[in-house]
């Protein structure tokens, strides 16, 4: 059995390192060896919003060149990122503006009597009695975001070489040396072929008319009103036009790209704009599909807290499977919001691994927090978390879940015509701008459909791209083969048009014996213009995805089904994969739901990768929690092996399937249970580690039951603890009042609205004043302290009319030190003696001149001499310390000194199972929760103890029993084997708890933003959904069971 417990670099996590601010050489090695000491396999350098020191200047590279040394140091990966933000391209804004030329640029259509004067008119045409122009734009240099340049038109070859002169040769000339060691890649974040502009337009490039007619055999710019209004052979012109601009834009951008880094020893990832849908792809990148033909490693983002993405995973996946590229990868976690951590990570995770990703690439790691930084699409993962101490077991589990997921071959038969050609044909841009869109409905809401309801089904299944089909399929009889997979069954969703390569191909597939289906309703239509009157006479045809569904279940009897065995139905929330590996079948099971478990009986056809029947089978059920391997018992009819288990919610199981080296064979009934190997051969790391709760039945730390959920019998329980609290406690000021130049703009105000409409928006060197008032009802003994965000850049801060000074000094940039700052590098400490603290309100000062790059939610602009920029922020200000924070109805907050409480705070009990509503409403931190329980008989030596926690409320639990370490538990089942470390008699257990960032951090503030799948800088400011009553998550351990199972 091949070794699970060690992960290689190769499979561990790598985070979108956000370098975002004034960036100094030792927290970035600090920061390098926190990543490492975690198990994360590298970084990728990542310009992001907030950014100070210069991109791509003399100290940048300086800096990458010192965190090379330091992969090198820490057996570490760095990777190269192309871009001062994204999307990739306009190397910060010197492509743009070193020539017109290589601008974005569009064809736009507006009335004729508005067209400005550097539009230049193409065409003009009437509809409905109105006379349009359809315009010619080049972007001005005009954008924030593009750092007062604009995009540019990665359809033309020249502006694509400029780019990778301006970023990837300067980055060889610095460090190419480590090209293919250290430096592994590189990545391209979101390039696309045009950038949204206010009018209705099209993408375009002035290479694009020589590129078309060479291509199609006619002059476009004849023909774009069709592109706009349903006149002429309008489905023939946009599906030409499509095309075309898809192949330009792959043949200009990606396919350099891709050799250029070929040719240098990198590896080409990242991933395409707006993968999502047709509608998406249309409108940025044509289709996705072809341009990972041309990547060594495709990828895709997967943004925000769900789990519906399924056609952008399927499509790279599909063709990383069919051209045989090491791995598929993704960027994920961001938009996920602070109030995630562990568990949502793993829910997202395990449904792209069994959709084909093998490589996860964290959104976001921030180098600092300071200002607009922490809203930039949280949650933050990294160093700056309650639970960063516990986040090696994460990194450990995705490691193997990335290797499941990529090893061997994805065991495939159906194939699923992509229906991008048909939307095509149909979509104009005065769909998008009137927000009644027919094609959405007739195309990408089926192919939707159909792709979720064959995972439910456990019918696996790729994407057909018809360029890729068109380039690279073949006809081997009755199999049609893309590449190093080949299929017996072809599906062609509801669609409008095919090419006619793909229509050849189909009708001879057909006609050798394969298994076509055609969903009502079916093309009509060659390359979008010419009528077809007949489907190929083999072929199947169905009225709705739902007989397709059924009509593939039926020619799939035999396949691994998961039924649940309360409706008996398959348990559809529950997708898998099945990959041939030498020998073996692996099996990656996932519950995609995160909320429900699932009961259900498993049978898996007992045969052999080559399709063979096994003679003694042997089925390893791995636990991607420890990379421990156990045997399963299974019933056997049939050449089928069935067994029952329970997924907790989120859960995921690992099995391997095996010819075994029979010493027993299958008993009268069909049960196997005996380790298929020699005796006195099998090892630990084989199949025969115990068990969490004997041979019949295994808990997995992946979050599965298998066999019989154990009937337990309870020998001790708790729901009594001492807390200890292990951090210090915060209130954060979130209402400001605020002057500038001597003027109020804000009279205690929520605080978003001071930076977001006031503090950004004002002039570089503006004098201002922000002052926090809050009550304290009980001074704490030995006061408490300010952490204001680079405080020591201030002129000055007062406290009740007290001068108080900060802990660093004005222009500091070491790197993080817990003397001097709280949880991140820039939030500095401001001792306040309880000498300067009254009974009452309390008034904090900060007084300032503006100096900050960011312009709003989400962006910042260029500091030309950012050595010498000394930033200051008006944020909120966390008063931190040993103390109590009252609460009235989540909307009053009040200090008391927790050796002194207030008579409100003195009758609140601390509550183990809630410390948000015992005084700790905002607290960011760890807490040790220890009890002691009596056992008084901990069974005979074959009974096994179990230690479980319940009602939790928490990132992570360290579990101790009697000093010595029990594990961590992540998620459900939250149980543990604690029978080599309970004894008769008295026995401690001791907790460890850790939240997360959300109820300090926020933004509690926005009504009903839990439930928000997409947490952005925008969702900060949402004004409209403002509430004073602050949302906050409760956060403890309720009770703890340690039962007796055999």
């Amino acid at each position: 059995m091949t070794d699970w417990k060690t992960v290689d670099k190769q499979w561990r996590p790598a985070p979108f390192w956000s370098w975002n601010d004034k960036l100094q050489e030792g927290e970035l090695r600090r920061q390098i060896r926190e990543m490492s000491a975690k198990g994360w396999g590298g970084y990728f350098m990542h310009s992001r919003v907030g950014l100070v020191t210069g991109y791509l200047s003399d100290d940048w590279m300086d800096l990458v060149k010192a965190c090379v040394e330091e992969a090198k140091a820490t057996n570490t990966w760095a990777w190269l990122y192309d871009e001062d933000k994204w999307p990739s391209g306009f190397a910060g804004g010197i492509v743009p503006e070193a020539d017109p030329k290589y601008r974005v640029r569009w064809l736009v259509l507006r009335k004729a009597d508005e067209v400005p004067e550097e539009d230049e008119v193409v065409m003009e045409v009437t509809d409905r009695d109105v006379t349009y122009a359809i315009c010619r734009r080049v972007s001005p240099l005009d954008s924030l975001w593009f750092n007062g340049a604009s995009y540019v038109d990665l359809m033309s070859p020249d502006a694509v070489r400029f780019f990778i002169e301006c970023t990837h040769e300067k980055y060889k000339e610095v460090v190419g040396e480590h090209f293919g060691k250290e430096i592994p890649g590189v990545f391209t974040d979101e390039p696309a072929y045009t950038y949204p502009t206010s009018l209705p337009f099209v993408p375009w490039s002035d290479h694009l008319p020589k590129y078309f007619r060479e291509l199609k055999g006619y002059d476009i710019l004849s023909k774009v009103d069709e592109l706009f209004f349903d006149r002429g052979d309008y489905r023939k012109t946009r599906f030409d036009f499509y095309d075309a601009a898809t192949r330009l834009f792959r043949d200009s951008f990606t396919k350099q790209y891709y050799k250029w880094c070929d040719d240098n020893n990198l590896i080409m990832t990242g991933h395409f704009m707006a993968e999502d849908d047709l509608h998406s792809q249309t409108t940025w990148i044509g289709a996705a599909m072809p341009h990972y033909k041309y990547m060594h490693w495709p990828g895709i983002d997967k943004l925000g807290r769900h789990v519906e993405q399924i056609v952008t995973v399927k499509q790279v996946s599909s063709a990383v499977e069919q051209y045989g590229k090491e791995r598929a990868f993704c960027e994920v976690f961001g938009c996920i919001g602070q109030q995630s951590s562990f568990f949502e990570r793993k829910w997202i995770a395990d449904w792209e691994a069994v959709l084909g990703i093998g490589y996860v690439n964290h959104h976001l790691s921030l180098y600092s927090m300071r200002g607009e930084r922490k809203r930039d699409y949280p949650a933050n993962l990294f160093h700056q978390q309650p639970w960063w101490p516990d986040e090696r077991g994460l990194s450990d589990y995705i490691g193997r879940l990335s290797r499941a997921a990529t090893e061997g071959k994805r065991e495939v038969d159906i194939l699923i015509i992509h229906p991008i050609a048909s939307f095509w044909a149909e979509y104009s841009p005065l769909h998008s701008k009137s927000g009644v869109m027919p094609e959405k409905a007739a195309y990408d809401a089926p192919f939707q459909a159909l792709s979720r309801h064959l995972l439910e089904e456990k019918l696996d299944y790729h994407y057909g791209d018809e360029i890729l089909i068109e380039e690279d399929a073949t006809l081997d009889g009755g199999r049609l083969r893309i590449g190093q997979h080949s299929y017996g069954t072809v599906v062609v969703p509801p669609s409008l048009t095919l090419r006619t390569s793909t229509w050849k191909l189909l009708e001879q597939f057909a006609e050798n014996g394969g298994r076509l289906i055609f969903i009502r309703p079916v093309p009509t239509l060659r390359d979008a213009t010419d009528s077809v009157s007949d489907l190929p006479a083999q072929a199947t045809v169905v009225d709705s995805v739902g007989s397709a569904v059924a009509e593939l279940s039926r020619a799939y009897p035999r396949r691994v089904r998961v039924l649940d065995r309360l409706t008996g139905g398959e348990a559809r929330s529950v997708y898998l994969c099945v990959r041939d590996v030498a020998e073996t079948r692996r099996i990656l099971m996932a519950n995609t739901d995160n909320g429900s478990e699932v009961k259900a009986t498993v049978s898996i056809p007992l045969v052999s990768a080559a399709g063979q029947s096994l003679t003694c089978p042997e089925l390893i059920a791995i636990d991607m929690a420890d990379g421990s391997a156990h045997r399963v018992e299974f019933e056997s009819r049939d050449g089928v092996a069935t067994f029952d288990m329970t997924m907790a919610p989120a859960g995921s199981l690992l099995l391997v399937l095996a010819e075994g080296e029979c010493h027993a064979s299958e008993n009268s009934t069909g049960s196997n249970a005996s380790c298929c190997k020699p005796e006195g051969t099998c090892e630990p790391t084989d199949c025969c580690e115990s068990a969490t709760s004997g041979a019949s039945t295994l808990i997995l730390g992946s979050g599965v039951i298998l066999g019989e959920e154990p009937r337990q019998a309870i020998i001790a329980d708790s729901q009594t603890f001492d807390v200890e609290i292990l951090d210090e406690n915060v209130l954060p000021l979130e209402r400001v009042s605020l002057w500038l130049d001597g003027k109020q703009v804000l009279s205690n105000a929520p605080i978003a609205q001071a930076w977001h409409n006031h503090f950004y928006a004002a002039d570089e060197g503006t004098p201002f004043a922000a002052e926090y008032s809050f009550e304290v009802r009980s001074i704490p003994e030995k006061g408490f302290t300010a952490v204001i965000e680079v405080a020591e850049n201030l002129d000055r801060i007062l406290f009740n009319g007290v001068e108080v000074k900060p802990l660093k000094q004005r222009g500091h940039d070491g790197a993080f030190d817990p003397a001097t700052s709280w949880l991140d590098v820039n939030f500095t400490r401001v001792p306040i003696p309880a000498t300067a603290i009254k009974q009452g309100t309390n008034t904090l000062t900060i007084e300032g001149r503006k100096s900050n790059n960011i312009t709003g939610a989400g962006c910042h602009r260029r500091v030309d001499d950012y050595r010498e920029h000394i930033p200051t922020e008006v944020e909120v200000v966390y008063i931190i310390g040993d103390f109590l924070v009252g609460n009235f109805n989540n909307t009053d907050f009040h200090i008391c000194g927790s050796d002194s409480p207030c008579e409100a705070c003195s009758q609140r009990k601390v509550d183990p199972s809630d410390l948000t509503a015992s005084g700790y409403p905002f607290y960011a931190g760890r807490v040790r929760l220890t009890t002691t329980v009596n056992v008084s008989d901990t069974g005979d030596p074959n009974s096994r103890v179990l230690l479980s926690v319940g009602s939790v409320n928490a990132a992570s639990v360290v579990a101790k029993v009697n000093g010595k370490d029990a594990g961590t538990l992540y998620w459900e089942p939250r149980t543990v084997d604690v029978t080599d470390l309970v004894k008769p008699g008295s026995n401690i257990v001791e907790l460890t708890a850790a939240t997360t960032l959300f109820n300090c951090f926020g933004p509690g503030w926005i009504w009903n933003v839990v439930e928000d799948k997409y947490i952005s800088p925008w969702t900060f400011i949402d004004m409209k959904r403002y509430t004073n009553k602050r949302r906050l998550l409760p956060f403890g351990v309720g009770e703890i069971r340690l039962s007796k199972v055999q």
